[in-house]
């Protein structure tokens, strides 16, 4: 089998190389992937049979990878945080392995992988009533009102009514407020993203949450895209696009 591996940091991945080609199964690593946008790239021409992905990467979270290009091919997730277990299976997830890796649990995943291509069948209605209650609990979740941040050595509380977007930048994230402030904040954006209020806040790409009141004007940039320019950017000059797969949610949000 033909395998993927997803992961930034060079001992993590040769130890994870080494581990799959000393099992007794005929594998072959196709490529390994070090960051969200390298696969993104990879992905839109290119698959295999199975995929082993770190959850943190350097430039965000792989879940962007499977949440952008809607990839229909199994995954194994091995990560050294346990509570996006539930989130992770939102894709196709076979498994969740936890960093340091284990040879036992590696194969146990490998071979399960093995055993449902050959032997399962896939109860789709299940599965969906799955995801339905999945999602149901996860809305049902408290919503992150207030954010602590700090200004010198002050802490300030930011109330998520005054906050107009918020945007990644390499591997930080920054809070823009209506009155046009600007604050680091201790998230990534796609943890961030499950935490906010889904009438108020909207994912419009890997790099930008925005509410209602950071948006200035939205223009048709061409068939398929759409050009956000904000109330308060951060350069006037930066180009703002809807992701491609994201306009018609992102539609339905402003007609809410």
């Amino acid at each position: 089998m033909d395998i993927v591996i997803i992961e930034d940091e060079d001992l993590a991945a040769n130890s994870l190389e080494s581990m799959l080609l000393k099992m007794e199964y005929p594998i072959t690593i196709k490529k390994r992937l070090e960051s969200v946008e390298q696969s993104l790239n990879w992905f839109k021409t290119n698959t295999c049979d199975l995929i082993l992905s770190d959850i943190h990467l350097g430039d965000g979270e792989s879940f962007e990878i499977f949440e952008t290009l809607e990839i229909k091919i199994p995954i194994i997730f091995t990560t050294a945080f346990d509570q996006y277990a539930i989130q992770s299976f939102q894709f196709f997830a076979i498994d969740y392995i936890l960093k340091p890796y284990d040879k036992v649990r590696l194969e146990n995943a490998i071979k399960k992988h093995i055993n449902f291509n050959e032997n399962t069948v896939v109860d789709y209605s299940q599965l969906d009533k799955f995801l339905t209650q999945l999602k149901a609990g996860n809305e049902k979740k408290e919503e992150q009102g207030r954010f602590l941040v700090t200004k010198g050595e002050t802490l300030l509380s930011i109330e998520s009514e005054e906050i107009a977007y918020f945007m990644a930048e390499n591997k930080s994230l920054f809070i823009f407020t209506t009155a046009g402030d600007s604050y680091l904040y201790d998230d990534t954006i796609s943890n961030l993203e499950h935490k906010l209020s889904e009438k108020h806040f909207f994912k419009i790409n890997r790099k930008y949450i925005i509410s209602h009141l950071a948006i200035k004007t939205i223009v048709k940039y061409s068939q398929n895209r759409l050009k956000i320019e904000l109330q308060t950017p951060v350069n006037a000059n930066d180009l703002i696009f809807v992701s491609s797969n994201r306009i018609n949610a992102f539609k339905d949000w402003l007609n809410r």
